[in-house]
């Protein structure tokens, strides 16, 4: 199968990705600053250093988001459907080691430098109420290098699980990208078979000299991939290697085995209410792709999508000492909410100006000259 109008797909085949990653860090922050804020406060009080917050939440809050449908694991789901969509590109224009270096500058010193934002937000906000800060400096490595989770340690910003996740599947699709470029639906489904028989059959715990790994953790881990490669496999119909009759088939089983895996992890409390949005998100993502040659650039929804990044690593810990403050100054959480996410928007285009950009473009740099 040929694309039949190849100028509107190469002005479109990355557009429609890019300003749906707008989309999902929208989503994601609605999630934190309309749900979680209040829903979770003990959680929130906890991450800030910061008493609980009190009082009613406005009655609004209860309307945000239809029956079923959360904004978290929707955004997340997009944010994991990109991924695997345009990853590929990158993979096979570098090479394996290449890309993973490039893949490494363009996420750990960004997601360094705003989690060294973050912790300070954090320490302010334990400074203004008189609370102690503490960190746990095994804790704080481990979230450094994306492995607390393994570890058995919590996250110190309730959001780089997911960048645990994404460095998996870099490693995964370069393990598999031999193969993915021969036979990609068959390679995915024979990986997507071998999680599940993980999943069922491995303990969830090992040891390593005197440290102890949590398998059911990587489990998880392992079967987010599997959804991250539905979005490869649209990646592969953009290229013409699946007609849209394979492509349609592979995406459903994928998914299939993704949902059975689901009730088998440690993740058994969220089935349905979790997957059922992994799946709406994923009707999204499919009817963009058959429109993305209609997309066009967009200022609003292109900057959120520039930015997206630093503003995911700096917009919930951060906003929530910045709300509670604001809130306790005597603002309305109407006033302080907006103030909050100024401010996350500031330190994210700060961030991607800096350093994303900067980190992004050395690891371009590096790919030249290795090419010369």
């Amino acid at each position: 199968m040929h694309l039949a109008n190849p100028v509107a797909e190469s002005t479109g085949k990355i557009t429609f990705a890019n300003q749906l990653r707008g989309v999902a860090v929208l989503c994601v922050i609605i999630t934190h600053y309309f749900g979680i804020y209040w829903g979770a406060r003990d959680v929130v009080a906890q991450y800030t250093f910061a008493p609980v917050l009190a009082g009613p939440a406005p009655r609004f809050i209860g309307y945000i988001a239809p029956p079923t449908f959360n904004y978290g694991p929707f955004g997340v789901a997009l944010f994991f459907l990109i991924s695997g969509f345009v990853i590929p590109f990158s993979l096979d224009k570098m090479g394996s080691l290449r890309f993973l270096v490039a893949r490494a500058l363009r996420i750990y010193p960004t997601y360094w430098v705003a989690t060294s934002l973050m912790l300070t937000v954090a320490w302010l906000s334990s400074r203004y109420w008189g609370m102690p800060f503490h960190m746990d400096l095994r804790q704080l490595w481990a979230n450094l290098l994306l492995f607390n989770a393994e570890l058995g340690l919590p996250s110190f910003d309730m959001v780089n699980w997911t960048l645990s996740i994404e460095v998996k599947f870099y490693v995964a699709a370069v393990l598999l990208w031999p193969l993915l470029r021969r036979a990609a639906l068959v390679t995915l489904l024979g990986y997507a078979a071998l999680v599940l028989l993980a999943i069922l059959y491995l303990p969830g715990q090992a040891k390593i000299g005197e440290t102890f790994i949590s398998v059911d953790y990587a489990k998880v881990e392992a079967m987010y991939t599997v959804f991250l490669f539905i979005g490869t496999l649209f990646h592969f119909a953009s290229k013409g290697r699946l007609s849209p009759f394979v492509l349609g088939g592979g995406v459903l089983a994928l998914f299939v085995l993704f949902v059975l895996m689901w009730p088998r992890t440690v993740l058994l409390d969220q089935y349905w209410r979790v997957t059922a949005n992994y799946g709406y998100a994923l009707v999204l993502f499919a009817l963009c792709y058959m429109l993305r040659a209609r997309f066009r650039p967009g200022r609003v929804l292109d900057f959120f999508a520039a930015i997206s990044y630093p503003l995911y690593l700096i917009h919930a810990v951060s906003g929530y000492a910045v709300m509670h403050i604001l809130m306790d100054c005597g603002l309305p959480y109407l006033a302080a909410m907006p103030l909050a996410l100024v401010f996350a928007l500031t330190v994210a285009t700060v961030l991607h100006y800096l350093v994303e950009l900067p980190t992004a473009s050395a690891g371009k740099r590096l790919h030249r000259v290795l090419d010369k």
